[in-house]
């Protein structure tokens, strides 16, 4: 076995088989339009592959997608160093074949390819199928626990300085605190804008409104916002709140532009940085993450092993 990266006629034999498992709302000629739209983005031109794990004979026993993102790791004196991780998507083997160690032998591959990269880290998936799969190859699972908010009446912009809109992207996490840890990854602009551009996609088979704000700020605390999948919920991409009363803030704003888009709610990441303000915001309900458990695989063998970094939900692929 071996591995290839996909061409795009490949790529698209890979959505026909993959739409049972990824296109809910959507049709098929729909799901094939919104990975090719997905792909054309601007983040994932750059930042994107697709990987193919084949027999000897050629045939495609199972397929993943990677993500460049950033990376930093603090080195002694507090500066940042900055390196390439790779985030993990779509890891799929097709009914017929599993039960094969076809995953286990992809993960196992691309790991030593991506080790290869000259400014490697680490790579970073999230898994819907438990652990054990991944833990096989090397990754740690991190915690996952979400913090869920009801929409609340209101004007969003009463509690805050400023709204953001998708202009704004940028400028907002320009404002955010890189997390005081060993090792973290962190998002570009793009790689955000990519998740609004799912929502984009997604807002045309949901029965609610482009939220008309992408996320707010308060003093010196940031949020960043919006309807990134096929869930009508208002997703916090990131957020950095210095003390309870500015997290109660940005995510008071949050909850009434979640209300004025007609969505069901406000979903939250929880990270180690927000876990002691989180409990103090009034309304705020924890509790345990369905599926996309982060899991995190040195690529080299000086990254630091613990803390675990923080993940938030910008992040995800």
């Amino acid at each position: 076995m071996h591995l290839v990266p996909a061409s795009d006629d490949q790529k698209a034999q890979r959505d026909a088989l993959t739409y049972a498992e990824w296109g809910p709302l959507l049709t098929v000629e729909g799901y094939a339009a919104r990975e090719q739209r997905l792909r054309a983005h601007p983040w994932a031109r750059a930042d994107m592959r697709t990987w193919l794990l084949c027999s000897e004979e050629g045939a495609v026993l199972a397929s993943c997608e990677t993500f460049r993102t950033d990376s930093f790791l603090r080195a002694p004196g507090g500066g940042l160093l900055p390196g390439d991780s790779f985030a993990i998507a779509s890891v799929f083997t097709e009914e017929r074949l599993r039960g094969r160690g076809y995953a286990t032998r992809l993960m196992d591959l691309l790991a030593a390819e991506l080790e290869r990269q000259p400014r490697a880290h680490a790579a970073l998936l999230f898994s819907d199928v438990g652990p054990r799969i991944y833990a096989r190859s090397g990754y740690r699972e991190l915690p996952a626990w979400d913090w869920h908010l009801s929409p609340a009446p209101g004007a969003p912009g009463e509690s805050v300085d400023v709204l953001l809109g998708e202009a704004d992207v940028a400028r907002g996490l320009a404002r955010l605190r890189r997390p005081d840890a060993p090792f973290f990854f962190w998002p570009t602009p793009p790689q955000l804008d990519w998740h609004l551009e799912r929502g984009r996609i997604y807002v045309e088979h949901l029965d609610c409104s482009p939220p008309a704000s992408c996320g707010a700020t308060v003093g010196d605390a940031t949020a960043l916002w919006g309807l990134v999948g096929r869930s009508a919920e208002l997703t916090v991409l990131m957020l950095d709140a210095r003390s309870p009363g500015e997290a109660t803030a940005l995510l008071k704003a949050a909850r009434r532009e979640a209300s004025r888009a007609g969505l069901s709610r406000v979903v939250l990441w929880e990270e180690p940085g927000l876990a002691p303000l989180l409990p103090l915001v009034e309304g705020a309900t924890r509790v345990a993450r369905q599926g996309s458990l982060p899991m995190v695989r040195p690529l080299r063998p000086d990254l630091p092993p613990a803390p675990l970094p923080p993940v938030p939900r910008g992040l995800w692929v």
